[in-house]
Protein backbone atom coordinates (compact mmCIF):
# COMPACT_ATOMS: atom_id res chain seq x y z
CA UNK A 1 0.00 0.00 0.00
CA UNK A 2 1.24 3.54 -0.80
CA UNK A 3 0.77 6.79 1.06
CA UNK A 4 0.85 10.41 0.01
CA UNK A 5 1.32 13.30 2.43
CA UNK A 6 -0.60 16.48 1.53
CA UNK A 7 0.23 19.74 3.26
CA UNK A 8 -2.81 22.01 3.79
CA UNK A 9 -2.25 25.56 5.20
CA UNK A 10 -3.26 25.69 8.84
CA UNK A 11 -3.96 21.99 8.99
CA UNK A 12 -1.63 19.14 9.85
CA UNK A 13 -0.46 17.17 6.84
CA UNK A 14 -3.00 14.65 5.72
CA UNK A 15 -1.91 11.15 4.92
CA UNK A 16 -3.92 9.33 2.29
CA UNK A 17 -3.45 5.62 1.84
CA UNK A 18 -3.80 4.32 -1.67
CA UNK A 19 -3.94 0.86 -3.14
CA UNK A 20 -1.09 0.13 -5.56
CA UNK A 21 -1.51 2.01 -8.82
CA UNK A 22 -2.48 0.06 -11.91
CA UNK A 23 0.71 0.88 -13.79
CA UNK A 24 2.77 -0.83 -11.08
CA UNK A 25 0.90 -4.11 -11.39
CA UNK A 26 2.33 -6.95 -13.45
CA UNK A 27 -0.08 -8.95 -15.58
CA UNK A 28 1.38 -12.42 -15.36
CA UNK A 29 -2.18 -13.75 -15.19
CA UNK A 30 -3.49 -11.50 -18.01
CA UNK A 31 -2.85 -11.68 -21.72
CA UNK A 32 -0.85 -9.98 -24.47
CA UNK A 33 -1.72 -7.60 -27.27
CA UNK A 34 0.62 -7.64 -30.26
CA UNK A 35 0.39 -4.22 -31.95
CA UNK A 36 1.54 -4.23 -35.59
CA UNK A 37 1.75 -0.81 -37.26
CA UNK A 38 1.33 0.10 -40.92
CA UNK A 39 4.55 2.11 -41.21
CA UNK A 40 3.48 4.48 -44.03
CA UNK A 41 0.55 5.66 -41.87
CA UNK A 42 2.88 6.34 -38.96
CA UNK A 43 5.29 8.14 -41.28
CA UNK A 44 2.48 10.32 -42.63
CA UNK A 45 1.27 11.16 -39.12
CA UNK A 46 4.59 11.82 -37.40
CA UNK A 47 7.56 9.70 -38.44
CA UNK A 48 8.51 11.62 -41.60
CA UNK A 49 8.53 14.92 -39.70
CA UNK A 50 11.04 13.36 -37.29
CA UNK A 51 13.30 12.30 -40.15
CA UNK A 52 12.98 8.68 -39.09
CA UNK A 53 14.92 6.24 -41.28
CA UNK A 54 11.86 4.02 -41.62
CA UNK A 55 10.22 6.83 -43.59
CA UNK A 56 13.05 7.48 -46.06
CA UNK A 57 12.33 7.03 -49.77
CA UNK A 58 12.93 3.43 -50.71
CA UNK A 59 12.85 2.17 -47.13
CA UNK A 60 10.01 -0.13 -48.17
CA UNK A 61 8.68 -0.70 -44.67
CA UNK A 62 5.19 -2.13 -44.39
CA UNK A 63 3.84 -3.88 -41.30
CA UNK A 64 6.24 -3.59 -38.35
CA UNK A 65 5.87 -4.45 -34.68
CA UNK A 66 4.93 -1.55 -32.46
CA UNK A 67 5.07 -3.68 -29.32
CA UNK A 68 3.90 -6.62 -27.26
CA UNK A 69 1.72 -5.25 -24.50
CA UNK A 70 0.61 -7.03 -21.31
CA UNK A 71 -3.11 -6.50 -20.83
CA UNK A 72 -5.36 -6.88 -17.79
CA UNK A 73 -8.01 -9.55 -18.21
CA UNK A 74 -10.82 -7.10 -17.46
CA UNK A 75 -9.36 -4.36 -19.65
CA UNK A 76 -6.65 -1.74 -19.38
CA UNK A 77 -2.92 -2.23 -19.12
CA UNK A 78 0.02 -1.50 -16.81
CA UNK A 79 2.98 0.66 -17.81
CA UNK A 80 6.54 1.30 -16.60
CA UNK A 81 6.50 -1.37 -13.90
CA UNK A 82 9.15 -2.06 -11.29
CA UNK A 83 11.18 -5.12 -12.25
CA UNK A 84 14.16 -7.07 -10.94
CA UNK A 85 15.38 -7.61 -14.52
CA UNK A 86 18.16 -5.43 -15.90
CA UNK A 87 17.37 -3.40 -19.05
CA UNK A 88 18.18 -5.05 -22.40
CA UNK A 89 21.66 -4.49 -23.76
CA UNK A 90 22.36 -2.92 -27.16
CA UNK A 91 22.90 -6.27 -28.85
CA UNK A 92 19.46 -7.45 -27.82
CA UNK A 93 17.64 -4.32 -28.96
CA UNK A 94 19.57 -4.13 -32.23
CA UNK A 95 18.47 -7.69 -33.04
CA UNK A 96 14.86 -6.42 -33.06
CA UNK A 97 15.53 -3.81 -35.73
CA UNK A 98 14.36 -6.01 -38.61
CA UNK A 99 10.83 -6.35 -37.22
CA UNK A 100 10.57 -3.15 -35.17
CA UNK A 101 12.59 -0.83 -37.38
CA UNK A 102 14.48 0.88 -34.58
CA UNK A 103 16.67 0.05 -31.59
CA UNK A 104 15.12 3.00 -29.79
CA UNK A 105 11.61 1.63 -30.19
CA UNK A 106 12.71 -1.73 -28.80
CA UNK A 107 14.23 -0.04 -25.74
CA UNK A 108 11.12 2.07 -25.21
CA UNK A 109 8.77 -0.91 -25.52
CA UNK A 110 10.76 -2.83 -22.93
CA UNK A 111 10.68 0.10 -20.49
CA UNK A 112 6.98 0.82 -20.97
CA UNK A 113 5.51 -2.66 -21.48
CA UNK A 114 8.16 -5.37 -21.14
CA UNK A 115 8.83 -4.44 -17.53
CA UNK A 116 5.19 -5.32 -16.79
CA UNK A 117 5.31 -8.74 -18.47
CA UNK A 118 7.09 -10.62 -15.70
CA UNK A 119 9.58 -11.81 -18.35
CA UNK A 120 13.31 -11.27 -18.76
CA UNK A 121 14.19 -8.95 -21.68
CA UNK A 122 15.48 -11.79 -23.86
CA UNK A 123 12.30 -13.81 -23.32
CA UNK A 124 10.09 -10.76 -23.87
CA UNK A 125 11.73 -10.02 -27.21
CA UNK A 126 11.70 -13.70 -28.19
CA UNK A 127 7.94 -13.70 -27.54
CA UNK A 128 7.57 -10.53 -29.61
CA UNK A 129 9.40 -12.07 -32.55
CA UNK A 130 7.62 -15.42 -32.30
CA UNK A 131 4.21 -13.73 -32.24
CA UNK A 132 5.00 -11.53 -35.26
CA UNK A 133 6.70 -14.20 -37.36
CA UNK A 134 3.72 -16.52 -36.89
CA UNK A 135 1.57 -14.06 -38.85
CA UNK A 136 0.96 -13.84 -42.58
CA UNK A 137 0.18 -10.53 -44.29
CA UNK A 138 -1.52 -11.15 -47.64
CA UNK A 139 -0.81 -9.08 -50.74
CA UNK A 140 -4.23 -7.47 -50.36
CA UNK A 141 -2.97 -5.51 -47.34
CA UNK A 142 0.65 -4.99 -48.32
CA UNK A 143 2.37 -1.92 -49.76
CA UNK A 144 1.66 -1.07 -53.40
CA UNK A 145 2.17 1.75 -55.88
CA UNK A 146 -1.16 3.49 -55.15
CA UNK A 147 -2.99 3.94 -51.86
CA UNK A 148 -5.55 1.27 -51.04
CA UNK A 149 -8.97 2.30 -49.70
CA UNK A 150 -11.08 -0.30 -47.97
CA UNK A 151 -13.60 -0.67 -45.19
CA UNK A 152 -11.83 -1.60 -41.91
CA UNK A 153 -13.69 -4.93 -41.82
CA UNK A 154 -12.40 -5.79 -45.31
CA UNK A 155 -8.81 -5.29 -44.19
CA UNK A 156 -9.36 -7.42 -41.08
CA UNK A 157 -11.17 -10.09 -43.12
CA UNK A 158 -8.14 -10.37 -45.45
CA UNK A 159 -5.84 -10.60 -42.43
CA UNK A 160 -7.93 -13.29 -40.75
CA UNK A 161 -8.23 -15.28 -43.97
CA UNK A 162 -4.44 -15.47 -44.13
CA UNK A 163 -4.32 -16.44 -40.44
CA UNK A 164 -7.18 -18.93 -39.91
CA UNK A 165 -6.63 -19.26 -36.18
CA UNK A 166 -7.66 -15.65 -35.63
CA UNK A 167 -11.41 -15.49 -35.21
CA UNK A 168 -13.84 -12.59 -34.81
CA UNK A 169 -13.10 -10.31 -31.83
CA UNK A 170 -9.53 -11.61 -31.57
CA UNK A 171 -8.04 -8.62 -33.41
CA UNK A 172 -8.99 -5.03 -34.11
CA UNK A 173 -7.86 -2.44 -36.63
CA UNK A 174 -7.26 1.12 -35.44
CA UNK A 175 -7.20 4.20 -37.64
CA UNK A 176 -6.08 7.81 -37.50
CA UNK A 177 -6.84 10.75 -39.80
CA UNK A 178 -8.44 8.46 -42.35
CA UNK A 179 -5.51 6.01 -42.51
CA UNK A 180 -5.21 2.46 -41.19
CA UNK A 181 -2.94 2.59 -38.17
CA UNK A 182 -2.48 -0.74 -36.38
CA UNK A 183 -3.69 -4.29 -36.20
CA UNK A 184 -3.89 -5.24 -32.53
CA UNK A 185 -4.01 -8.97 -31.98
CA UNK A 186 -4.99 -10.50 -28.65
CA UNK A 187 -2.91 -13.47 -27.51
CA UNK A 188 -2.76 -15.79 -24.53
CA UNK A 189 0.40 -15.96 -22.46
CA UNK A 190 1.29 -18.92 -24.71
CA UNK A 191 0.87 -16.66 -27.79
CA UNK A 192 -2.32 -18.31 -29.00
CA UNK A 193 -5.07 -16.06 -30.44
CA UNK A 194 -7.87 -15.31 -28.01
CA UNK A 195 -10.81 -12.94 -27.64
CA UNK A 196 -10.00 -9.34 -26.77
CA UNK A 197 -11.59 -7.64 -23.79
CA UNK A 198 -14.54 -5.28 -24.26
CA UNK A 199 -12.50 -2.11 -23.65
CA UNK A 200 -10.05 -3.03 -26.39
CA UNK A 201 -12.79 -4.00 -28.82
CA UNK A 202 -14.33 -0.56 -28.32
CA UNK A 203 -11.14 0.99 -29.75
CA UNK A 204 -11.66 -0.51 -33.21
CA UNK A 205 -11.81 1.83 -36.18
CA UNK A 206 -15.34 3.15 -36.80
CA UNK A 207 -14.68 4.83 -40.18
CA UNK A 208 -16.58 3.64 -43.25
CA UNK A 209 -13.41 3.47 -45.35
CA UNK A 210 -9.77 4.06 -44.61
CA UNK A 211 -6.56 4.18 -46.61
CA UNK A 212 -3.42 2.10 -46.58
CA UNK A 213 -0.94 4.75 -47.82
CA UNK A 214 1.84 3.71 -50.17
CA UNK A 215 5.14 2.60 -48.69
CA UNK A 216 7.96 5.13 -48.40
Amino acid sequence: MRWIGIAVPGIAALVIWLWPLTQDEHTEDGYFVLAVSWTPSWCAAEGAARGDARCAAGAGRGWLVHGLWPQHEAGGWPEFCDTDHRPPNRRLTSEMRDIMGSDGLARHQWAKHGTCSGLAPSTYFDHTRDAFEALAFPEAIRAREAPLRRAPDEILTSFRAANPGIGPDMAILTCRAGDAQEIRLCLTRDLEPRRCDAQLLARRCQAEKIALPVKP
